[in-house]
């Protein structure tokens, strides 16, 4: 059995929570494209034949919008290791959501662009049959990694907008060293597309402009979305493994 913890509230979409008989859920697709996105980044930086795939793509070879290039590089992913197609979480009961205002943070201009009214989730909430066996070490490193690197980033700017925010980013560097996790970031954290899948290339100066030049993206994401009640940014969550 796993469970998945929140560091951070979590949003499913600008409508809300999805409802079965009157209870909400967190789609189990959320799940699969934050351990995706994670495997991705984790991919980009580890097999540099499948970077400079990545940044062909990313430069001169695709054609079409930054939501569109994401899934494509999502594609040639599973291409590469088509175990992980076997990634399929079913979707995870939660307590009853709360309703509250969060702010849009632009990080690229530096300014809070205005207000966000949003379903938002915080607690446990068990998480049956996420991960195979023959699937866990990887995908725990790759999580542990893409989780520093964004969490990094998105410090490195945010902080600079809502001072007040910073306790967060120390609590999450806290946490990388305690035991057996799946750091994830999940959710509707993000209204851009792409989400969290260009991270990799802020490592690669040509990949960067090019995004910005090609796609009008960034690998990190443009907007941001932050809960000024608890002072923490969205979608920051832990999956564990129990029992």
């Amino acid at each position: 059995m796993f469970v998945l913890e929140t560091l951070a509230p979590l949003a499913a979409g600008p409508e809300g929570f999805p409802r079965r008989d009157g209870a909400a859920y967190l789609p189990g697709a959320a799940l699969r494209e934050a351990l995706l996105t994670a495997a991705l980044s984790y991919a980009i930086e580890r097999d540099e034949a499948f970077a400079a795939e990545m940044r062909r793509f990313t430069q001169h070879a695709f054609k079409g919008s930054a939501g569109e290039l994401a899934a494509a590089m999502l594609e040639a992913l599973l291409a590469r290791q088509p175990e992980l197609e076997a990634l399929a979480p079913a979707d995870l009961p939660l307590a009853e959501p709360a309703r509250r205002r969060v702010l849009v943070v632009d990080t690229a201009a530096g300014r809070v662009e205005g207000e966000l009214e949003l379903e938002l989730f915080e607690g446990r909430a068990e998480a049956p049959d996420v991960l195979q066996p023959e699937l866990e070490t990887w995908l725990a490193a790759a999580a542990r990694r893409y989780r520093a690197a964004l969490a990094s980033a998105e410090a490195a700017e945010l902080t600079r907008i809502l001072p007040e925010s910073a306790p967060l980013y120390r609590s999450l560097e806290a946490r990388e060293g305690e035991g057996t996790f799946w750091p994830l970031r999940v959710g509707f954290w993000t209204p851009e597309p792409e989400g969290g899948r260009f991270l990799a290339f802020a490592r690669s100066a040509a990949a960067d402009r090019a995004l910005e030049r090609r796609f009008r993206a960034r690998p990190l994401p443009r907007r941001i979305f932050y809960d000024p009640e608890t002072r923490r940014s969205l979608g920051w969550a832990n999956l564990r493994k129990e029992g």
